[in-house]
C-alpha cells in the first residue's frame, strides 16, 4: 500500500492548524477550495458539516470546479445558483470516517446524497467514480476526514428541468422532474393587487393591475386623475367587473386645462359635473388599440360618443387628444394614456318652444308664439305645460272666423290666447284627473275631462300626450282654447249691439251691416251656427247654456261679441 503512505505524507503538508478542525474548517482554511467553501455556504451545509459526524469529504479543488464550469460554459455564480447544489455537494460526503487505509479497489461508498461512489485503486492512484483522482488523502478533522480530489463528482441521477428553453433549466440535471417553468406559464407574484400573474420573457413572475383604478393609482403621471376619480366617487364603479376602457389624461393634460380655465385644481375637483366629465373618458368594454379604426364612434358611459382618428403616421387620437401610451391592461379592462382632457359636448337643451318649432303640425302655433313675443318666456327654466293646437285646429278657427292667418296673428290679445294654453308646472298625462281645474298663465282655468273617448282640455281633445322637454311637457290638442273672460277677447267697439245678453231664447242685433256674415262659435273655436246676411234676430234657446262668441264680418273688419246663453 505504498500509495497510501505517499498520500498521508502529502496530507501532512496540507494541514494548517492541528486536530481541532472540522471538515468545514479544513475547506475554509484551504486556498485551493474557495469555490467549494462558497458552495457549502450557499447550500446551507456549514452547520451540518460542523456537526458530530463522522464525515468523509471528497473535496474538489478550485481547479476542479473551474474545469466543470468551462465544460458547462457558465460562471461560478451560475453553479452556486443551481437548485441541485446541495445534492451535488452531499454526493461528495459519506456519513462515515473512511481513511485511506479503509478504502479498497471496487469498494462502494454510500454518500449522504443516497447514491454510491465507486473506489478504484490502481497502483499508487486512488480514483473516485473513475473520473476524480485523490491528490491529497487523510486530512484528519475532529469530525471526520477530508480527501482532496481533482474533479467534481456528478451524481448519476440529478433531478431537475432539462428543457433548455425553460427559466429554471438545470445545467447538471440528467433526469427531468417536471419542474420546468416556461415564459407564459401562470404563476403567483405574491401581490394581491395584481391578477393574471404570468412568467414573462425575462423569467420574472408578474401580473397586471387588478383594476383600471389601480393603474391610475400606481402611475406617477396621473395623480390629478386619481384625485378626480376619488372626488367624483367613481372608485368603486371603476373597480367593478367591467370591462372598461379608460382614456386617462396625464397630470400635464389636466394642468393645461386648469390653466386655460384660469381656475385651481381644487376648483376643478369641486365642479358639479366632474363625474360627467370623467364618465366621458370611460367606455364600457375593453377596446384595445387593435380594435380601433379611423372615424370610429365609441359611446362613453356618459352616453355621448368620442371619435377615433388614426392619421397617416398611425398616430391615434380620441377627439383631439393623442394616445401617448396604449394598451395598459388591467384585470377589468384597459387604459390608454392621452395628452389632453376630453370635454363632453355641451348638453342640448330642448324647450317646449323647440318641440313646437320642430313639429311639422305646429307651424301656425310657432308663428303665433313668435308674433306674441313669447319665445324667450317659454324657453326659460319653467317648467311649463303647453296645450298645443295643431295647424288644422288653428285653420279651423280661422275659417270659422272668416279671417286670414295674418289677421289672427295681428289680434291684440294674441298673447292672452296663447297664455291660456300654458300652465306653470309640468303636468304629465298621469297627473291629470277628470274634472280637474288647472290655472293657466293667463290666470283663468282650463277644465280636464277624462272619459271613454279620451282626455279633453275644455272641449279640445288631447291627441298626443307627454312630449317631454327639458323645461316642461307638451300635449297636442285638436282645437284652439279661447279664454272665457271678456277681457281676453278683443270685442268690437262699434255701434252695433246684442240684446238681451245674457239671453234665453233669442237675441236681437242692432246696427249691424246688412251685408255682414254672422256666425256663432263655442269657446273652442268651433262654429255651432251660421246666419244669413241681414239676420237681426238670432235663435239661441236650443243651444247648450254657456258662453259663445258672435262674429260679424263685413269683408273689411272682423268684430266679436261674447254672448251668454242661459
Amino acid at each position: 500500500m505504498k500509495h497510501f503512505f505517499t498520500l498521508i505524507a502529502a496530507a501532512m503538508t496540507f494541514m494548517v492548524s492541528g486536530w481541532s478542525q472540522t471538515v468545514v474548517d479544513i475547506v475554509v482554511d484551504s486556498e485551493d477550495h474557495t469555490v467549494l467553501e462558497a458552495a457549502v455556504v450557499e447550500a446551507g451545509l456549514v452547520e451540518t458539516l460542523q456537526g458530530e459526524g463522522p464525515f468523509t469529504v471528497f473535496a474538489p479543488t478550485d481547479a476542479a470546479f473551474t474545469a466543470l464550469l468551462t465544460a458547462l460554459g457558465v460562471e461560478a455564480a451560475d453553479l452556486l445558483g443551481l437548485p441541485q447544489l446541495g445534492d451535488i455537494l452531499t454526493y461528495h460526503v459519506a456519513g462515515v470516517e473512511a481513511m485511506s487505509t479503509d478504502l479498497s479497489d471496487g469498494q462502494m461508498v454510500t454518500t449522504v446524497n443516497g447514491q454510491d461512489v465507486t473506489i478504484s485503486i490502481m497502483g499508487d492512484t486512488v480514483m473516485i467514480n473513475g473520473s476524480a483522482t485523490v491528490t491529497v488523502a487523510n486530512i484528519d478533522a475532529t469530525n471526520g476526514v477530508v480527501h482532496v480530489i481533482d474533479a467534481v463528482l456528478v451524481p448519476a441521477i440529478i433531478n431537475g428541468c432539462t428543457d433548455m428553453m425553460a427559466c429554471n433549466y438545470s445545467l447538471v440535471a440528467n433526469t427531468d422532474d417536471g419542474s420546468c417553468v416556461l415564459p407564459g406559464d401562470m404563476c403567483d407574484d405574491g401581490d394581491d393587487a395584481t391578477v393574471n400573474d404570468m412568467v414573462g420573457e425575462d423569467c420574472m413572475c408578474a401580473g397586471i393591475p387588478a383594476t383600471v383604478v389601480d393603474i391610475v393609482v400606481n402611475s406617477d403621471d396621473h395623480t390629478l386623475l386619481e384625485a378626480a376619480v376619488g372626488a367624483a366617487n367613481l372608485v368603486d364603479a371603476l373597480s367593478a367587473e367591467g370591462p372598461f376602457t379608460v382614456f386617462a389624461p396625464t397630470d400635464a393634460a389636466i394642468t393645461a386645462l386648469v390653466e386655460a380655465l384660469e381656475i385651481t385644481a381644487e376648483d376643478l375637483l369641486a365642479l358639479p359635473n366632474l363625474g360627467e366629465i370623467l364618465q366621458y373618458h370611460v367606455v364600457a368594454g375593453a377596446a384595445m388599440s387593435g380594435d380601433l379604426s379611423d372615424g370610429q364612434e365609441i359611446e362613453t358611459l356618459l352616453g355621448e360618443n368620442v371619435t377615433v382618428t388614426i392619421d397617416m403616421d398611425m398616430n391615434v387620437f380620441i377627439n383631439d387628444a393623442q394616445v401617448t401610451v396604449a394598451d395598459i391592461e388591467a384585470g377589468n379592462g384597459v387604459v390608454h394614456v392621452i395628452d389632453a382632457v376630453l370635454l363632453p359636448p355641451a348638453p342640448v337643451t330642448t324647450t317646449v318652444v323647440d318641440i313646437i318649432v320642430n313639429s311639422e303640425d305646429h307651424t301656425l302655433l310657432e308663428a303665433a308664439v313668435i308674433e306674441a313675443g313669447l319665445v324667450e318666456a317659454l324657453s326659460a327654466e319653467g317648467p311649463f305645460t303647453v296645450f298645443a293646437p295643431t295647424d288644422a285646429a288653428i285653420t279651423a278657427l280661422i275659417e270659422a272666423l272668416e279671417i286670414t292667418a295674418e289677421d289672427l296673428l295681428a289680434l291684440p290679445n294674441l298673447g292672452d290666447i296663447l297664455q291660456y294654453h300654458v300652465v306653470a308646472g309640468a303636468a304629465m298625462s298621469g297627473d291629470l284627473t277628470d274634472g280637474q281645474e288647472i290655472e293657466t298663465l293667463l290666470g283663468s282655468n282650463v277644465t280636464v275631462t277624462i272619459n271613454a273617448e279620451g282626455v279633453f282640455i275644455n272641449d279640445a281633445q288631447v291627441t298626443v300626450a307627454d312630449i317631454e322637454a327639458d323645461n316642461g311637457v307638451v300635449h297636442v290638442i285638436d282645437a284652439v282654447l279661447l279664454p272665457p273672460t271678456p277681457d281676453s277677447i278683443n270685442e268690437a267697439t262699434s255701434a252695433w249691439n246684442v240684446m238681451p245678453n245674457p239671453a234665453k231664447d233669442v237675441v236681437t242685433l242692432t246696427g249691424v251691416n246688412p251685408a255682414a256674415t254672422l256666425a256663432l262659435l263655442d269657446m273652442t273655436g268651433r262654429t255651432v251656427r251660421e246666419f244669413a246676411q241681414g239676420t237681426t234676430v238670432l235663435t239661441v234657446g236650443d243651444l247648450t247654456p254657456g258662453t259663445y262668441m258672435l262674429t260679424v264680418n263685413d269683408g273689411r273688419n272682423l268684430e266679436l261679441k261674447k254672448i251668454m246663453v242661459q
